[in-house]
């Protein structure tokens, strides 16, 4: 069996460091991967060669390369292709915003989007952009699905704040999160942007684990009681529908 190129796996390590805490600097990802500051500065400058990284003043951070190879790859590309009737149904019957979010570690990731044709709408942001889990309808409805153990453990780390709307207190997010549990999809009114509110419901797997939510967006000055009802409806059965596909 050939040897691995350990200059290769140092580079990947430090890649997957880069991704958890960019934009950073040499200093800490020496510090978190425990490698010496030479080798991966030299790390760095090969990823920017390839077009993986790019730095600025300094810091550090990944282009968007290495997720457009992610979004190809594996699970997460069937799982984009599986989920897209789901989300051209829900783009037909709403025409706002519709977003497939899956869970890394503590955030989740933005996979695939289809945006409204309002005049005024939510433009979604660049695939593999990522939010908290706690802020955002599509991360609460993945923290929602998660078993209570990993949501206490959730908990314990820092909330951040996103806006005044950001549900930083764990008591709120907790009664938030059984809101969301008994109604079947989760809600935000403002806490990852102040001016997008939405309704989002998780997909999960045969174990019942959170692999994705599928989410609507719209602006604020359209959310009406009614619209979160009916969009949280519709959310929820293509959520369950998607679900069902996967075998859960």
């Amino acid at each position: 069996m050939p040897t691995p190129n350990s200059s290769v796996v140092r580079t990947l390590q430090i890649c997957a460091a880069l991704a958890d805490e960019q934009p950073a600097g040499v200093r800490e990802l020496a510090r978190i991967t425990g490698q010496p500051r030479s080798t991966v500065q030299r790390a760095l400058e090969s990823l920017e060669a390839a077009g993986w990284a790019t730095r600025e003043e300094g810091r550090w951070s990944l282009t968007l390369v290495p997720t457009a190879i992610g979004l190809k790859a594996g699970s997460v590309g069937n799982l984009r292709e599986a989920a897209r009737p789901a989300m051209l149904r829900l783009l037909e019957h709403s025409d706002e915003s519709v977003r497939l979010w899956v869970p890394d570690q503590r955030r989740a990731v933005l996979i695939e989007s289809y945006d409204g044709r309002r005049p005024v709408r939510y433009v979604s942001p660049p695939l593999g952009e990522s939010l908290p889990l706690h802020a955002g309808a599509g991360g609460k409805a993945i923290l929602a699905a998660l078993l209570v153990d990993d949501v206490e453990a959730y908990l314990v780390g820092a909330l951040e704040r996103l806006t005044g709307q950001t549900l930083t207190e764990p008591k709120r997010l907790r009664a938030d999160l059984k809101l969301t549990r008994e109604r079947g999809f989760a809600v935000t009114d403002g806490e990852a942007r102040d001016d997008i509110g939405g309704v989002a419901a998780a997909v999960t797997d045969p174990t019942g684990r959170p692999v994705a939510a599928l989410s609507l967006a719209l602006p604020m000055h359209r959310v009406t009681p009614e619209l979160v009802s009916e969009y949280g409806a519709h959310v929820m059965a293509e959520a369950a529908a998607l679900t069902r596909q996967l075998g859960g």
